[in-house]
């Protein structure tokens, strides 16, 4: 697969940097230049049907995440969509969650009363968390998916055993650096909620993301669906941010998201396996379950000099952060691997 024509970033530079903004497609920019055309002819006709579209909006990201439609609701980003999550957890609620999380999960929990208890990032997370919560009775697990810095995936069975054994607690997740790299079923996973932003491996473009709620969320809670709709929606939405949503949902589908993914797999393991044969060991490479992030342990400054010779990456706590998606290629990984056999590494 060659997706360069769609994808004029690509053109430019050898981008590995997913992880920080997913590249727009040539496909969505046209759909969002068309799409805006509607607004500068038709007025308040633009929003009327904004919101007539909302349910099939709704509808979209449910299909795409196998959730139940009337508990999935769009947001402009996460830091808004863990906020109204959040905001249902009762004041004292014992929360765990690691400290080295992503910044906006993090300080959306420590700007509110609750009961905290931090862990940091692991080789062994699950035994760790799974000691923690039987020390004391916790209402709340939150973490992400992927962690943002290392690319940690957070074993899935482990949270169904987790929730097996502590039925009453809820499990929140970041899924921003997760869905999209990777198929997500909500309903067959542990967890209660899910955020997520768009811009990243979904490749929505800035604006737009979404809630999943489980039956237990709101049974707990002891919210319903309509009242949790009603406070999403208290004013207006991203109407353009929601559409290119859509779009990029689509276009995933359209491509055969199971082999895009299957396609990005091979391509992040592809890059551990020859960062390993330099000696440059990407940190948790022997756990079972990879995400489509891959750190190594470097100085900063090794940032700047694959910057001058042409690849975007990221640099995040003590970590050479790269991120593979399906538009990235064998060649771009075969030129990062010669560019870094002639760099400092450490």
């Amino acid at each position: 697969m060659n997706f360069h024509n769609d994808f004029l970033a690509l053109k430019s530079s050898t981008y590995l940097n997913t992880a920080y903004v997913g590249l727009m497609s040539r496909s969505l920019y046209d759909f969002r230049s068309n799409f805006e055309k509607d607004y500068l002819l038709n007025g308040d006709k633009y929003k009327i049907d904004a919101y007539e579209r909302l349910d099939q909006t709704h509808a979209t990201i449910s299909s795409f995440i196998s959730s139940k439609k009337e508990q999935t609701f769009f947001v402009s980003n996460f830091s808004v969509g863990i906020r109204f999550v959040l905001d249902c957890i009762p004041k004292g609620s014992n929360v765990l969650y690691l400290k080295d999380d992503y910044h906006s999960l993090v300080d959306a929990l420590e700007e509110r009363e609750l009961n905290h208890f931090c862990l940091t990032t692991e080789e062994y997370l699950e035994e760790k968390i799974e000691h923690t919560l039987s020390q004391s009775n916790f209402h709340l697990l939150v973490i992400s998916v992927v962690q943002f810095t290392n690319g940690l995936k957070i074993d899935f069975n482990f949270l169904h055993q987790l929730k097996e054994k502590y039925p009453q607690l809820l499990i929140i997740g970041d899924a921003t650096q997760h869905i999209g790299s990777d198929l997500f079923d909500f309903k067959k996973s542990a967890f209660d909620a899910i955020v997520c932003s768009g811009y990243k491996w979904l490749l929505g473009g800035f604006g737009n993301g979404f809630i999943a709620l489980s039956d237990d969320f709101f049974l707990q809670t002891r919210l319903n669906p309509e009242d949790f709709r009603q406070k999403v929606f208290s004013g207006h939405f991203n109407i353009l941010g929601a559409a290119s949503l859509v779009f990029a949902l689509d276009y995933l589908k359209n491509h055969d998201f199971e082999k895009l993914v299957e396609r990005n797999k091979l391509l992040s393991q592809k890059l551990r396996e020859e960062l390993i044969k330099i000696g440059c060991i990407p940190e948790y490479y022997k756990r079972k379950n990879q995400s489509s992030i891959v750190s190594i342990v470097a100085q900063e400054s090794l940032l700047k000099q694959l910057e001058n010779n042409g690849v975007r990456a990221s640099y995040r706590g003590k970590y050479l952060r790269f991120s593979i998606h399906f538009y990235n290629s064998i060649k771009e990984i075969d030129k990062l691997i010669s560019i870094m056999k002639h760099l400092t590494v450490v």
